[in-house]
């Protein structure tokens, strides 16, 4: 069964991991699939292999955003589903938060929380043009409760929660 046959979906941080795996049931079950990420090679191959596009676009950056969501528009005509996907860890290394340096806390919530922010804010008006979608956030069980050593990402997914 082809659930989103036809579905044009953006997957943030599709060149590997969760990202790639997300992007390859999207494609299985028919969607037209662009694959967003800062790791140009890794999305290249990936699109190459599933025939998706591959559009290299770091999530805390608004005009990429808006760039990404154009090219979308232009190319497929409207957007259906965006898997706002993309995000890092940082450093698993002494990570309460008396040892937190506040560029790693930084950096975390500005991929993590601001990339999910902007991505939604971008897509929404073009996924009402649609006529609707699905704008799925991915978080993690680092957000439904204290993670002492563990401070900005789970903070930052958590903060995810709360977009969603």
């Amino acid at each position: 069964m082809k659930r989103v046959q036809n579905k044009v979906a953006i997957v943030t941080g599709g060149a590997a991991g969760l990202g790639e795996a997300i992007v390859r049931c999207l494609v299985s079950e028919g969607a037209r699939v662009i694959i967003t990420d800062i790791q140009a090679n890794a999305g290249q191959q990936l699109a190459a292999e599933l025939s998706c596009d591959f559009l290299q676009q770091n999530v805390t950056d608004e005009q990429q955003w808006q760039q990404t969501i154009k090219q979308v528009e232009e190319k497929h005509g409207a957007l259906h589903i965006l898997v706002n996907n993309a995000g890092i860890e940082g450093s698993m290394d002494h990570t309460t938060p008396e040892n937190t340096r506040l560029s790693d806390w930084q950096k975390i919530q500005r991929v993590n929380v601001e990339g999910v922010f902007l991505g939604c804010r971008a897509a929404i008006p073009t996924l009402r043009k649609t006529g609707g979608g699905a704008i799925i956030n991915m978080s993690s069980i680092a957000a439904l409760g204290p993670t002492p050593d563990y401070t900005a990402y789970g903070a930052s997914k958590a903060a995810v929660r709360h977009l969603t």
